[in-house]
C-alpha cells in the first residue's frame, strides 16, 4: 500500500507558497500519495492588477488555478471546501469535523499544516492549523503516525517564523522541483501581487524558493517518536 500525505491549508496557493518543493518531489516516487485540501476557494482574496476576473468569479476562477498548480506539482488528490475566506476561525469545528473526513477516506500516515502563528499571521491559516490538530490528536483512533507544520525560518524576534533550532525536517530539492514550484507559482494569475512580492524573482530563470528548502517541525507523534526522514 502506498504511504499517503495530507496537507491541509486554509486557501488556493497555500500549497505552493509553503510546501511546493516537497509535492513536486513526492510525485517522482511510486510508493507516495499526496493529498492536498484547500478549506476555502479564496473568494476574499484579490483579482490581480489588471484584475484577471470579477470579484464575483473569483472562487471560480482560484479553484481553476489551484487545480492547474496542482496538475503541475503533481499532486494525487485535490479536495478543496467552500468555508467562507477570511472568516475559518467562526467555523473550526466544522472544520474539525471536515479533516477527519478526510482522515477517515484516505487514511493518511502524515499530515501537513500551517503552524499556530500561520507563517503570515493570517487568521485562516491559524483556524486550519488548530483545526487539523484536533482532528489528528484528538481522534481516538487515527492512521495519522505524524503531525507536522511547515514554517520559515526567521529571526529569534520575528512573529512569524521560527528558528532554526525548532526546525525537526529541512527538505531540500532540486532544479527541476523548483522549475515545477515556479510553473505552479505563476498559474495562480488572480495572486500574482503576493507572488511577486513574496518571490521576487518568480519571473526569473535564476528563480528559486528560499534556497529550495522547506522547513518543517513535529507537532504530534503517534508513539512519541521523532523519525529521522518522514518524507522518505
Amino acid at each position: 500500500m502506498k504511504k499517503r500525505i495530507l496537507f491541509c491549508f486554509a486557501h488556493p496557493d497555500d500549497e505552493t507558497f509553503t510546501v511546493g518543493g516537497l509535492l513536486a518531489s513526492l510525485a517522482k516516487r511510486d510508493d507516495v500519495e499526496t493529498i492536498v485540501y484547500s478549506a476555502t476557494l479564496g473568494d476574499a482574496g484579490k483579482c490581480g492588477n489588471p484584475p484577471v476576473c470579477t470579484k464575483e468569479e473569483l472562487p471560480h476562477v482560484r479553484k481553476k488555478e489551484l487545480e492547474q498548480a496542482a496538475a503541475i506539482l503533481g499532486v494525487d488528490h485535490l479536495v478543496t471546501d467552500t468555508y467562507p475566506d477570511g472568516k475559518l476561525p467562526e467555523h473550526e469545528d466544522a472544520l474539525v469535523t471536515s479533516v477527519r473526513r478526510l482522515i477517515d477516506e484516505y487514511q493518511p500516515k502524515i499530515v501537513v499544516t500551517f503552524p499556530p502563528h500561520g507563517i503570515s499571521g493570517h487568521r485562516d491559516h491559524q483556524a486550519i492549523q488548530r483545526a487539523t490538530y484536533r482532528a489528528v490528536a484528538e481522534a481516538k483512533e487515527t492512521p495519522v503516525e505524524q503531525l507536522y507544520y511547515v514554517t520559515v525560518v526567521g529571526r529569534p524576534s520575528s512573529r512569524y517564523g521560527d528558528s532554526i533550532e525548532k526546525i525537526d525536517v529541512i527538505f531540500s530539492f532540486g532544479k527541476e522541483e523548483a522549475k515545477k514550484v515556479q510553473q505552479a507559482l505563476l498559474a495562480h494569475r488572480t495572486q500574482h501581487l503576493s507572488v511577486e512580492r513574496v518571490f521576487p524573482s518568480v519571473h526569473s530563470d535564476s528563480f528559486h524558493k528560499f534556497q529550495n528548502r522547506e522547513y518543517f517541525m513535529l507537532a504530534w507523534s503517534k508513539n512519541g517518536k521523532k523519525p529521522s526522514n518522514p518524507f522518505a
